[in-house]
């Protein structure tokens, strides 16, 4: 079998040899076709929150739905003619299942972005694959780059690699994504005892629950607990910025500021521009009375979000004590 480059530039060899015609034109109107199939990355076996793919048959919708599916999250875009005609027929299969079609259009040819809001619509997909509230399948055309680039997104803004990497069984993992969901709603209406007492059959180690639960006994007062929480979840995930920023406030209400930095300094090290995690660091250094150092912590978090009120709060206490 060739590797994937290979095969992908066989294709285009393929359809330039049918210099662009009707030939060509249908080819490409046809993913499930033999002379694309093989070029695609296969459909996902397993149907995770977040399930990235090629362009999906309407077979294969029927079975991402029957597997609990909710959205299809299409990254084709209307601009291009081929992909326009892909996407209405997409919605009208979609529409039979009963499934939700949103478009995020990312224009690219085998990974040359072709308009310039490429970065705004993948952004776009990120804040809506935030918010889910069922499963979602995720497709280009091919499956192997606009998709890889809304993963890489949604790792950088911390949404972990188990939302479409399954690790249990079926049952196991949609129990778990439900309480997950149940947890998240108490936790915003300040129920931290009911987000515990909804977590509690969970065994899994995972860096969501962890998440729930140590910010949940954090605020609380039950810091030694929510250490043992954010311990649990970066077993699952050694670099977990949330669960190292986690500790790392954790640390600071023990009076344990050393240990507070070395947390908040790997958190930052996965992700730099990590708020939290930069003014934690600030009242690390505030405890150990290195005022400039957290000023200038302070200063860094009001370069990127100028409205920090918090921030704004301790940089005068950095200024001014």
């Amino acid at each position: 079998m060739k590797p994937p480059k290979a095969r992908i530039l066989l294709l285009i060899v393929v359809l330039l040899a049918l210099g662009g015609g009707v030939a060509g034109y249908w080819i490409l109107l046809s993913p499930g076709s033999i002379w694309v199939r093989w070029a695609q990355a296969a459909f996902p076996a397993r149907i995770t929150m977040i399930t990235f793919g090629p362009y999906p048959s309407a077979q294969e919708l029927r079975r991402f739905k029957e597997k609990g599916g909710k959205y299809v999250v299409s990254l084709l875009d209307p601009r291009l003619p081929y992909e326009k005609e892909l996407i209405e027929r997409e919605k009208m299969e979609a529409g039979k299942e009963g499934l939700i079609v949103k478009d995020f259009p990312m224009a690219s040819v085998f990974d040359h972005r072709i308009f310039s809001d490429y970065r705004n619509e993948e952004q776009r997909a990120v804040d809506f694959l935030m918010r889910l509230d069922g499963p979602a399948y995720v497709h280009c055309y091919l499956g192997k780059h606009r998709v890889i680039h809304v993963r890489d997104a949604l790792r950088t803004a911390g949404v972990p690699a188990s939302y479409w990497t399954p690790t249990a069984s079926g049952q196991a993992y949609w129990e778990l994504v439900s309480r997950l969901a149940d947890a998240r709603k108490e936790f915003q209406q300040g129920n931290y005892a009911q987000v515990i007492t909804i977590l509690e059959p969970v065994t899994a180690k995972d860096v969501d629950v962890a998440d729930l639960r140590g910010w949940s006994h954090f605020r609380m007062g039950l810091f030694t607990e929510a250490v043992q929480d954010f311990k649990k979840g970066l077993e699952a995930d050694p670099q977990n910025a949330r669960n190292l920023e986690g500790l790392g406030y954790c640390y600071l209400r023990q009076d344990s500021p050393v240990m507070a930095q070395r947390a908040f300094n790997l958190a930052l090290s996965q992700e730099p521009r990590n708020e939290g995690a930069l003014v934690g660091q600030g009242l690390a250094f505030l405890a150990l009375r290195n005022k400039s150092a957290a000023a200038r912590m302070f200063r860094q978090v009001l370069a990127m979000d100028p409205g920090n009120d918090e921030a704004k709060g301790y940089l005068k206490r950095a200024e001014t004590e």
